[in-house]
């Protein structure tokens, strides 16, 4: 039963140290803007109902800050009840999370990242995106304010992939009939013209549509993702949802790196689907389409359970969004903010997720390479015009540290074997994420008198090119 799910790695008992001054200073400035003190009492109430006995827990996040959501999310799976069974809804900030077994390097473009937000829809800030790795398997994917999240978590006992999926696609369905859950556990609209009465499927099947798909041109849109996480007897299965997002024409930019046809990775890549939103308008409301799907979730997990909520859902999960916590025998709802950071364990795991050291540092081994070789004879593209001709680049890198190199700048092959030599002893041990750039090293680490020095500047440039670095190279 275990190899059905991808598991996600234990919570670290400290953080990674990391001594890049930016990431430092960035890492830093972040928590202090979540870890603001707004007084205990909302905390040590929702972590008193946490701890309770309760058969059903049901809450819907006003925080956007996606390491907060997270942090709730991985608190409440190790801290509620075995026996219980909870729904979180969050939305969260433009960001990228992607899955605990992936690699940022293979699925991010980072130079987008780094240039910042400012030209999507409904996020004003010119700061870097937010790019997070998440303790749950899967594929990696794009958040924004027009994309709910939603998090079931449960006994294994009676658990199946597709379970929250179709709860989801019946609440979807009130909003759009064309949802659907596929053979990849994904939830997707069908494109097709509605088949004759005849043909059309039980309605209540949400594997099926009356909308034609077999055989229709149109390629069935994906709307919805889902990943998953189990320990002991405790599963965790989250979504994605779009609904209404306005940086759909973004979104595939920023998960295409330039690294992808050197990089051979280990781990999981993610799988492309076209994708599309639940809602097509020409001005998208996302808070109204928002607080609506919310809505209909709730009802299907009340209606699936039988749950006795505190107070009927529009009272808990007022539309004005104030933070507020009810409960009674048998279950707890309502909805919370960034105050919950006041927890000690919450407040750790949201700062481990947002350390570079498990972003990077948890990546598996992989290598990137200019030419083909014995374990990754793939074609690869044509190197830049500026890129030394007689120059092959080699690194094997594992948990985000350099741990073997083969590069050299000649065709003699005596001379070579020497400079792979030389490469090696100056880069063996580095951890990516915490260079500013490959030249910078280099130039520091390399004897004086090395020669070659602008092909050696060359060959540096394109490895910060395809590993995320500022390159600020005048042949560029």
């Amino acid at each position: 039963m275990k190899a059905d799910y991808l598991i996600g790695a234990a919570l670290h008992s400290s953080l990674i140290i990391f001594t890049s001054l930016k990431l430092r200073q960035r890492f830093s400035l972040c928590c202090m803007s979540l870890a603001g003190r707004h007084g205990n009492s909302f905390a040590a109430r929702f972590r008193s109902l946490v701890e309770r006995p309760l058969k059903y827990h049901i809450y819907l996040s006003q925080s956007h800050e996606v390491a907060v959501n997270l942090s709730i999310e991985h608190y409440l799976f190790q801290r509620t009840h075995p026996a219980s069974t909870v729904l979180f809804l969050y939305v969260n900030e433009p960001c990228i999370v992607l899955g605990t077994n992936q690699n940022p390097w293979l699925e991010v473009n980072h130079a987008l990242v780094r240039r910042g937000a400012a030209t999507f829809h409904s996020y004003p800030s010119k700061d870097e995106i937010k790019v997070i790795r998440r303790r749950s398997g899967g594929g990696t994917v794009f958040h924004d304010r027009g994309n709910l999240n939603f998090s079931v978590i449960c006994q294994q006992a009676g658990f199946y992939r597709d379970k929250y999926a179709e709860m989801v696609v019946r609440a979807i369905r009130k909003m759009n009939p064309r949802a659907r859950v596929n053979n990849r556990h994904d939830i997707v609209l069908d494109p097709g013209p509605l088949l004759a009465p005849p043909h059309r499927p039980d309605l209540d099947d949400t594997h099926q549509t009356p909308y034609a798909a077999e055989g229709y041109t149109m390629t069935p849109r994906k709307v919805s993702g889902s990943a998953y996480k189990q320990s002991g007897k405790r599963v965790l299965h989250h979504g994605t949802c779009l609904l209404a997002s306005p940086n759909l024409p973004n979104i595939s930019e920023y998960l295409r790196s330039p690294a992808k046809p050197f990089l051979n990775a280990k781990g999981v890549e993610s799988v492309r689907s076209p994708v599309a939103n639940l809602v097509e308008k020409s001005q998208p409301t996302p808070q109204l389409d928002i607080s609506i799907l919310q809505h209909h979730i709730i009802e299907e997990f009340v209606q699936m359970y039988n749950v006795q909520v505190p107070s009927p859902p529009p009272s808990v999960f007022s539309s004005a969004g104030i933070a507020k916590l009810e409960d009674n025998k048998e279950s707890a709802a309502g909805v919370i903010d960034e105050r919950l950071v006041e927890i000690n364990d919450l407040d750790l795991g949201m700062r481990e997720l947002l350390s570079p050291g498990y972003l990077y540092g948890r990546t598996p081994r992989f290598t990137i390479s200019t030419h083909p070789w014995e374990k990754d004879n793939r074609p690869r593209p044509p190197l830049p015009k500026w890129f030394p001709p007689s120059a092959r680049v080699f690194l094997e890198v594992d948990k985000g540290t350099i741990t073997s190199s083969r590069i050299s700048l000649s065709e003699d092959a005596d001379v070579a074997v020497r400079q792979e030599s030389m490469f090696h002893s100056a880069l063996w041990g580095y951890r990516i994420w915490e260079l500013d750039s490959f030249w910078e090293v280099l130039e520091s680490r390399l004897p004086p008198d090395t020669e070659q020095k602008e092909d050696i500047r060359r060959v540096s440039a394109w490895l910060d090119l395809m590993l995320g670095k500022e390159t600020e190279y005048d042949f560029l």
